[in-house]
């Protein structure tokens, strides 16, 4: 059998990370760091993977002097490996591995790179007001609507960026919602994530985004759930800030909202049918069949016919 380098087995545990379901990215990690057994070669092939994973599946990070976390993704990402936070107006570094930031400043603060001050974000523009009045209106929608849901508006030029995530880890008790809508409650093993990003002009009458649903159950098995859903919806152009954020996150809603519906109705469909159809049929005496007594079974049957 064909032995693997250990920058061959650096390089298949950088994919597994990218593949790692919601909030068990530390599982798959400790499970190839024991495959591999070099500490070093692993943390230095697999940093830059774990860059992706963390932008893309958009964690949370809290900040000091804020009362809400923000989100670690590239609308957020300066030059040097920092991220910035329009809604607290200060940048800090973050540790990829550990999932921790560090060494934060704020803009009135002694930054030692002056290509960080925030010169993407452009604090001092009338459309910043643009950018505050939309961060107002989605923090009050993801709070109405998502239990554990994080927001960060970003701004670059006259384009504004919305990002929303919301995480569930719940071990034992798992509801059936969307954010929504509680369909019902089960006991099952799951991990779950919702990642949505939006994107307006100022003036602009079209709002474009993408919103993604990924879910894990791992209870007796490994079944995941991955569904995307872009858009392009047409809205009001507004001048005045606050009228303009107000429609903006309107239609944010009622897109998700209807996303979230079908998927529930999908699922529902996969419940109810689909999945029972796959099933093995009971037998006549209507009881389950204990496939590790099968073969006490079939001594019982030969003893009765002899």
């Amino acid at each position: 059998m064909t032995e693997f380098s250990v920058d061959e087995k650096v390089h298949i545990a950088a994919s597994f990370l990218l593949e790692s379901p919601p909030g068990e990215v530390n599982d798959v990690f400790n499970d190839i760091r024991t495959l591999i057994g070099d500490d070093d070669a692993l943390q230095a092939g697999i940093l830059t993977s774990l860059e992706d994973h963390n932008t893309e599946q958009l964690i949370t990070v809290a900040l000091p002097e804020s009362e809400t976390e923000v989100i670690i993704s590239k609308f957020g990402q300066l030059e040097g490996g920092r991220f910035a936070d329009p809604r607290s107006k200060q940048s800090f570094a973050f540790d990829h591995m550990r999932l921790v930031r560090y060494t934060t400043w704020n803009r009135s603060g002694n930054m030692p790179y002056p290509t960080l001050r925030y010169m993407h974000l452009d604090f001092a523009y009338k459309w910043c007001i643009f950018r505050a009045a939309i961060d107002n209106e989605v923090q009050a929608y993801v709070s109405d609507h998502y239990p554990h849901g994080v927001t960060t508006v970003h701004g670059s030029g006259s384009k504004v960026t919305i990002v929303i995530v919301d995480n569930k880890y719940n071990p034992s008790n798992y509801w059936y919602v969307l954010f929504f809508v509680r369909v019902r409650s089960i006991t099952s093993q799951w991990n779950g994530r919702w990642r949505a990003v939006w994107e307006v002009e100022k003036g602009g009458s079209q709002l474009k985004g993408s919103a993604k649903v990924q879910v894990h159950y791992y209870e007796e098995g490994n079944v995941q759930l991955n569904s995307t859903k872009d858009f392009e919806l047409d809205i009001s152009s507004e001048q005045d800030e606050k009228k303009a954020a107000t429609s903006i996150v309107k239609a944010i809603e009622k897109a998700e909202k209807e996303y979230q519906m079908a998927i529930n109705e999908n699922y529902t469909e996969l419940s109810e049918n689909t999945f029972k159809e796959l099933r093995r049929a009971l037998p006549y005496t209507r009881n389950k069949v204990d496939w590790h007594k099968i073969f006490n079974y079939k001594v019982g049957n030969s003893i009765v016919n002899k």
